[in-house]
Formats: structure tokens, C-alpha cells, sequence
């Protein structure tokens, strides 16, 4: 049985990502590709900040510039200005990225298929541990709640964000990241699978907390990318994703019903809800 669950995250994975790929090149990538526009005329351009006190990061190519770092917290006038396209050469020499093209294409497809059976691989030890029938419709329903979990509760607070966008300290956004995803999963947990009022409460504490403290973000925003952009990304990145979890799921349902129940003669004809 083990052998046929591992081929079905395997298989999942694969699926998965493949067309998790084909969905990003549709909308996100060009996305992606036009912030970065706005990204290389930022950096060619030197120029200085007013204001200190600010992390400004730029990305390019996948890289992280941070160029501007904290250094007070009055509002005097910085009297150097920054030479981006200097820090931007230093950065390149010392770290490599994909060209653009087919060259980027595949190794996004390569980082998502990895990612799709990492997520896979979670799915079906949860089917295993249940130890109840799965069929697509319901992991239709698990992948929904992947979706939630992993994707739509943490853009409440931190959406998706493209790069050029000014962003608060990379250690307190992951710290938040996890802790909603935690709370989240376990909010959803106790709140499907408890019949008593008290749990259900706990339930909706748990999900509500993570958005009650709030998700940090920089003292001061600022974006070389326009509003309408950024908008369209995290409106694009969140329905890519429902895409993702949504295939994640019916394909990890379908495979485990298969190669899993079907193979090992479990839950064939009677389920533990309804035994005969």
C-alpha cells in the first residue's frame, strides 16, 4: 500500500504542476514580467530616497536587492544618493538566474512539480491517518481547504506581491505566514470535524486570531509598480492557486481511490459512514 501511495503523490505532483505552470503563463507570468519593466528602469535610473528609516527591496530576475537598509528613525534628508544599476551588477556576478523564455519556463515548471508533490504528499498521509473513503469529490473538498489554508487566509493580510513593491522585515512576514497557516489549518480541523458547540467556537477564534493581531507591513509604502498591476496580481495569483488546490485535490482524490482503496479491495462497496 505504501508503494501505491507514494505513486499517487508522485503522479498528483506531477499532474499538478504541470498544469499549475500552464495556468501561471497565462496571467501571472506576463504579469510578473511587465512589474519587472518597471523594476530594470528603477535600477538604471540612480537616484536618492528622502526619507530613512525605510527597507526597500528590489527583485530582479529573482533576486533580492535590498539597497536601502534601516538606519534611522528621523526623517532627515539621506546626503548620498544610491547607485542602483551598481548594486544590481555586484548582484549578478555573484548570483545566477534563468534567461527569460523557455529556460525560466522550465525551471518554474521544475519548482512547482516539486512543490505540487511536496502539497501531495501532505494530502495523502492525511487519507492514510483518516483512514475513510476518497474519492474526487471529496478531495475536491480537501483541496479547497489546502486552498484556504495555504493560500487564501494569509493574502487577507499579506497578499500576493510583485516586484518593485516595498515589503516589512522578510523574519516577521514568515513568522506570521506560518502562524495563520497553523492556526488556520487547525481552526478548520475543529471546526469540521467537532459536533459541540465549544469546539466550534475555539474554531472560529483560532481563524479570526491570526487578522486580529494584523500582518506587518513597512512604516511607509512605496511601489515603482502601479496600483492596477499589483491588483491584477494578487487577483491573478489567488485564482491560479484555487486552480492549483482544486486540481491537487481532485487528482490526488481520483489516483488515491484508485491505486490506493480500489488495488487493496478498501472501501470497494461499503463505506465506514454507512457500514453494511
Amino acid at each position: 500500500m505504501i508503494s501505491k501511495a507514494l505513486t499517487t503523490v508522485l503522479l498528483t505532483g506531477f499532474i499538478a504542476g504541470i498544469l499549475y505552470t500552464g495556468a501561471q503563463m497565462l496571467r501571472v507570468t506576463p504579469l510578473i514580467l511587465e512589474a519587472e519593466k518597471y523594476e530594470i528602469a528603477e535600477i538604471a535610473v540612480p537616484h536618492s530616497h528622502a526619507a530613512s528609516g525605510i527597507t526597500h527591496t528590489h527583485v530582479l530576475n529573482g533576486v533580492a536587492l535590498d539597497v536601502h537598509q534601516r538606519v534611522a528613525t528621523t526623517h532627515e534628508i539621506l546626503p548620498a544618493a544610491h547607485d542602483h544599476a551598481g548594486v544590481a551588477h555586484d548582484h549578478a556576478a555573484e548570483s545566477w538566474a534563468p534567461g527569460d523564455g523557455a529556460e525560466r519556463t522550465f525551471y518554474t515548471a521544475v519548482s512547482n512539480i516539486v512543490t505540487a508533490i511536496a502539497f501531495s504528499l501532505m494530502l495523502v498521509a492525511v487519507y492514510l491517518l483518516r483512514g475513510k473513503k476518497v474519492d474526487m469529490n471529496s478531495g475536491l473538498l480537501w483541496g479547497a481547504a489546502g486552498f484556504a489554508v495555504f493560500a487564501l487566509a494569509p493574502a487577507l493580510g499579506l497578499p500576493p506581491e510583485l516586484p518593485g513593491m516595498t515589503a516589512a522585515a522578510l523574519e516577521s512576514r514568515q513568522l506570521w505566514w506560518i502562524g495563520t497557516v497553523l492556526a488556520t489549518a487547525v481552526g478548520i480541523g475543529l471546526f469540521t470535524e467537532s459536533k459541540s458547540i465549544l469546539p466550534k467556537i475555539a474554531a472560529l477564534a483560532l481563524l479570526a486570531a491570526p487578522h486580529l493581531i494584523g500582518a506587518p507591513h513597512p512604516f511607509l509604502f512605496e511601489s515603482i509598480v502601479p496600483a492596477e498591476l499589483s491588483a491584477q496580481f494578487a487577483v491573478a495569483s489567488l485564482v491560479t492557486s484555487a486552480f492549483f488546490w482544486l486540481v491537487l485535490g481532485a487528482t490526488s482524490g481520483y489516483f488515491y481511490k484508485k491505486l490506493v482503496l480500489e488495488s487493496s479491495g478498501v472501501f470497494v462497496k461499503t463505506s465506514p459512514l454507512n457500514p453494511q
